[in-house]
């Protein structure tokens, strides 16, 4: 067979001892079994990562539950025409509009489209137990992220939603043609938002749980403009309101009347500062006349009523009780400094009380 065969058999039959080769066979076992062990461990933490994403991604882990919504085969077109009109009008909710918006309208304070929300499975169209078909982002079978859902009576909103509720920026168009776009917290307009009226009027502002509250502005379709505070979708607090006929008024507001203190201003020049109870002068006040008349004194009823001064001109003033927005009871009359006291009925007086 060859000089080469012969030496290497002998070489390898002779060249370790058997004890040693016993020792040596210990170690490469242990060693083989350690090796064996972290190699099933990365296999079994390899399987439970690929696990985990494939869990957490699956559209059918995210599936709502047969008794909650029912697939569809397609979408529904057929809105109520008012709705079908503001659609064309407004357009297509753009999403990316309101994802980190620098805006501060326009960004939400309620919920935040995170990267994971991102990779939440659309759905086919779902049919809810209420009746409502939605269409839209899911997960753990709760409509979560991006989505549109269609009322029974017409009604659609489209935007994100958070455990089954619309939270965040969306749109909500009602079956009358109204429309609000803006913040949403638990089903419910909470934050900025804008609702227009069909019938023209529109709110800018802050919404809590469904109402106007705080800080806002409302445009009336006449042109009347009011900003200031509201509480209980009213304005109420401090506002100012530019009337469409031109007259203005700055002050309080209680329920939706001029109430407290305020300053309104007429179209033609004619101005009261003072006290208003129910859109009406009521309280202490001063009122002025482009001609240079002035009145200080108590209001009732928008009427002069109790004490006061009214200012004819520079030479003729008189001062004392009023009633009705009349001269009535006791008063001075102050002509080129002849002061005169009498008594007065109904506008018209009735004795002089002095020995002139």
């Amino acid at each position: 067979m060859g000089v080469c065969c012969t030496h290497s058999h002998e070489k390898f039959e002779n060249f370790i001892p058997p004890e040693l080769i016993k020792e040596d066979n210990k170690e490469y076992d242990l060693f083989a079994l350690k090796i064996q062990k972290h190699y099933k461990g990365y296999k079994a933490r390899k399987l439970y990562h690929k696990m985990k994403i494939k869990t957490e991604e699956s559209p059918v882990v995210h599936h709502p539950k047969p008794e909650i919504a029912q697939k569809l085969s397609q979408t529904p077109t057929d809105y109520a025409l008012t709705v079908q009109k503001a659609l064309y009008k407004l357009g297509p909710f753009r999403y990316n509009d309101f994802i980190n918006s620098d805006d501060p309208n326009k960004r939400s304070t309620n919920f935040q489209f995170t990267d994971e929300d991102k990779k939440l499975p659309f759905l086919e169209p779902h049919r809810l137990i209420d009746g409502a078909i939605y269409i839209g982002q899911w997960k753990n079978g709760m409509k979560w992220g991006k989505g549109k859902q269609i009322w029974p009576d017409g009604s659609v909103y489209e935007g994100f939603w958070q455990q089954n509720k619309a939270c965040g920026i969306g749109r909500l168009i009602h079956q009358n043609g109204d429309v609000y776009i803006g913040d949403w917290l638990d089903d419910k307009c909470h934050g900025f938002g804008v609702y227009t009226h069909n019938d023209g009027t529109i709110y800018k502002g802050n919404w809590i749980e469904d109402k106007q509250e705080g800080d806002g502005s409302e445009e009336y379709p006449d042109g009347t403009i009011y900003k200031g505070q509201f509480l209980n979708s009213m304005k109420h607090g401090e506002g100012e309101c530019f009337y469409s006929n031109k007259n203005y008024y700055k002050g309080e507001f209680q329920y939706n009347f001029l109430h407290g203190q305020g300053k309104f201003v007429w179209s033609d020049g004619k101005e009261y500062e003072g006290a208003w109870e129910n859109n009406q002068m009521h309280g202490y006040g001063e009122f002025k006349w482009p001609d240079g008349r002035s009145y200080k004194g108590q209001y009732k009823n928008d009427l002069k009523d109790g004490e006061g001064e009214f200012i004819i001109d520079e030479n003729t003033r008189y001062k004392g009780s009023w009633k009705n927005g009349k001269q009535h009871g006791d008063g001075v009359l102050v002509v080129n400094d002849i002061i005169r006291p009498g008594v007065w009925c109904e506008g018209i007086r009735i004795q002089w009380k002095d020995k002139f």
